[in-house]
């Protein structure tokens, strides 16, 4: 998801209404902050240059006893775990990888994982790789891709971000567990 984006607020009844625009991350993710704290609606982010949507729900007031499982797939160690221990601060399950052949051999088991991440420091071919293995054995699973800035779409994940520190793939990451 690249910038500009428009945010639009999603009734009770299912209409759908523009409420502003955003030029980047740091403005979408305040915005819906502040929308969602003012009003108990869902909010869909649209991303005009990847045509890409993220819906955010409100997220209830109840407590949630299974924390959503993440799976990632990293080329980096370091990233790794950094990414992992960020993720378990935020609330969710981990299950972290070390190159594609590594994680062709943790999915052998299925589990039901809210989102894959596929790290950024590897070339486009083998991400692409990963992400159309994915894809093909868990269709229903959104691809989140973590991309250099030279690379700003990876197919075929379902949400694209240039890496440039963790708020934005974390407000994709809260969104898609809310």
């Amino acid at each position: 998801m690249l910038p500009p984006f428009d945010i639009f607020r999603i009734d009770g009844n299912g209409e759908v209404l523009w409420v502003k625009s955003a030029d980047d991350w740091k403005s979408v993710r305040a915005a819906v902050q502040e929308l969602i704290s003012a009003s108990p609606s869902d909010y869909l982010i649209h991303s005009h240059r990847t045509q890409n949507q993220l819906i955010v729900k409100r997220r209830p007031a109840t407590n949630r006893t299974a924390k959503p499982l993440i799976f990632q797939i990293a080329y980096d160690e370091v990233l790794m775990a950094t990414r992992a221990e960020l993720l378990k601060a935020h609330g969710f399950e981990v299950v972290s990888s070390l190159g594609n052949e590594t994680a062709k051999a943790a999915l052998a088991n299925p589990r039901d994982y809210l989102l894959f991440i596929i790290g950024h420091a590897e070339t486009s071919q083998t991400r692409r790789d990963m992400a159309a293995w994915l894809k093909s054995r868990y269709p229903e699973v959104p691809i989140l891709a973590l991309n250099p800035p030279y690379q700003q779409q990876l197919q075929p994940a379902d949400y694209n971000i240039i890496l440039d520190g963790p708020e934005e793939w974390l407000f994709i990451v809260e969104a898609a567990a809310a």
